[in-house]
């Protein structure tokens, strides 16, 4: 059984027409994008109606934008980070509230393996290193202890020889600075991707 393809035929020659205003180059990866977008924002609004709605403010936006196409290398990047852009603005309207982010991200599906993907996962991964790489030296070292080696809050006490509350308290504000940073400099994309992997 063949498996279905996550690639348009003849891609970048339809971004390169798209960005010159081919209607329909523009269509074509519409029909294309909305399948794939459709789960992708449905797993954060909960809502059919507001899925639509915001599809079609995504590729309108898309559209009005579409001269950017010119310098952009990864599309399915670029779409895809309109998209996580759009809809969390659209979540942070209702509520005002960064919580409802997290509940979001709690939502974020996997995505294939495809290269741009990979590479937007990577550019994700380096923006949010160079926000831990601006931390002072301690909180950055906690940080690093408790998520890339996965110490617990008393092992990283002992490491260190400081009270456990002291190594909450700065983890705590590790997380708030790198969140701070993010949404001052990153993607929603990106942003997503730190909450969903800081959860616990």
């Amino acid at each position: 059984m063949t498996g279905i393809t996550h690639r348009l035929l003849n891609e970048k020659e339809l971004f390169a027409a798209l960005a010159n205003g081919d209607e329909t180059a523009f269509r074509q990866i519409y029909h294309h994008y909305k399948k794939r977008l459709f789960p992708f924002v449905f797993k954060m609004t909960h809502s059919e109606d507001i899925t639509e709605e915001l599809i079609q403010e995504i590729f309108i936006q898309l559209w009005l934008s579409r001269a950017s196409f010119k310098t952009v290398q990864y599309p399915t990047s670029y779409i895809f980070n309109l998209a996580a852009n759009k809809t969390l603005n659209h979540l942070k309207k209702i509520a005002n509230d960064i919580r409802l982010i997290e509940k979001a991200a709690y939502y974020y599906p996997e995505w294939s393996t495809n290269t741009e993907d990979t590479i937007a996962f990577n550019e994700s991964q380096a923006m949010i290193n160079s926000a831990v790489s601006e931390l002072p030296s301690q909180r950055q070292l906690i940080y690093r202890l408790s998520r890339e080696e996965g110490l617990s809050l008393e092992e990283i006490a002992d490491r260190l020889n400081l009270s456990r509350s002291t190594v909450k308290n700065q983890l705590g504000h590790a997380l708030r600075s790198i969140r701070e940073f993010l949404e001052r400099r990153a993607s929603m994309f990106t942003l997503l991707l730190f909450l969903y992997s800081n959860k616990k």
